[in-house]
């Protein structure tokens, strides 16, 4: 082959030499931005040296620093990804834990919360980082809506449970610990709505709220005269009941260990709904404390 003949058939090639490096700045993967914009940057001016037609050793040359500019750019990219997964890791540990200290949303905010730290944690890839994102955007939204619902209602009836009308937590602690000084032996019951998140989430809130009234109604009906009772939190019902720890429990299995059914219209469409109880009896103790603590952990688990 001759040397012309050669050079022809190299020069042909540099078209593709160019649409590589064109390829490799349009669809390298994005970073941080300032690199973004240094890398291609990097990439126009070598694209540029290969326009200009030099030998075929020079476009080879500028091919291998092509390579070498997108091998930095991906390290530098991944690390910047690395870097922001860690941080929002470090952020919704940060958040979850602080809204735990604080008391604030329903025990089924704080696992769903604790849920999305999960998915946090195992997240690699923009994509399912992404998807993180938007459901703690969707968990902070209603766990504010939530507490602003409750603020506005508070200061209008006098701290009442804006769904049921029942007095709140501040109100069922008060009477837990009357309750603990009294000679007539007294036990808390709580009881849970157990599919009450998930209803508010496939559903929507305002079919939670039915859910929870037609509860609380059931409650009253099943139980009769002389209920005193509470909204404890989230899907959490607390009653005071004057009787022994055994008797209590009798009644409770009676009234609640069957599930319910519940016919709610959703806007839409009417949906039969089952809710299942879940319930423990806590008996009065000589520090109040000890009996909100383990009301507490079992709405937790």
């Amino acid at each position: 082959m001759g040397s012309s003949q050669k050079a022809a058939e190299e020069k042909s090639l540099l078209p593709a030499v160019q649409s590589l490096i064109q390829g490799i700045a349009v669809h390298a993967v994005k970073g941080d931005p300032d690199q973004d914009r240094q890398f291609r940057a990097r990439m126009h001016r070598i694209f540029e040296a290969v326009s200009a037609q030099p030998t075929w050793m020079d476009a080879m040359g500028s091919a291998d620093s092509a390579v070498s500019a997108f091998r930095d750019h991906t390290d530098q990219a991944t690390k910047f990804h690395r870097a922001n997964i860690a941080e929002l890791r470090a952020a919704v540990q940060m958040l979850v834990g602080t809204l735990k200290d604080l008391t604030i949303g329903s025990p089924g905010r704080m696992q769903e919360l604790q849920e999305i730290e999960k998915q946090m944690a195992a997240a690699a890839a923009p994509g399912a980082l992404q998807e993180c994102k938007l459901s703690l955007s969707r968990c902070l939204t209603e766990i504010r809506e939530e507490a602003m619902r409750h603020r506005q209602y508070a200061g209008e009836h006098g701290l009442k449970d804006p769904v049921t009308g029942l007095d709140g937590r501040e109100a069922a602690e008060t009477a837990v610990a009357q309750a603990c000084a009294a000679d007539t032996p007294v036990c808390a019951v709580i009881l849970l709505v157990d599919r009450l998140p998930l209803y508010n989430r496939r559903y929507g809130r305002e079919v939670g709220d039915k859910v929870l009234r037609f509860f609380v109604e059931t409650v009253q009906r099943a139980l009769g005269a002389g209920l005193v009772l509470f909204r404890w939190t989230g899907p959490a019902v607390l009653l005071l009941r004057e009787g022994s720890h055994d008797g209590i429990h009798a009644e409770m299995r009676r009234a609640f260990d069957p599930r319910l059914e519940f016919e709610v219209d959703s806007g839409s469409r009417s949906i039969l709904l089952t809710i299942g109880v879940s319930w423990t009896v806590v008996p009065m103790m000589v520090e109040p404390r000890l009996v909100l603590n383990k009301i507490d952990a079992f709405v937790a688990d």
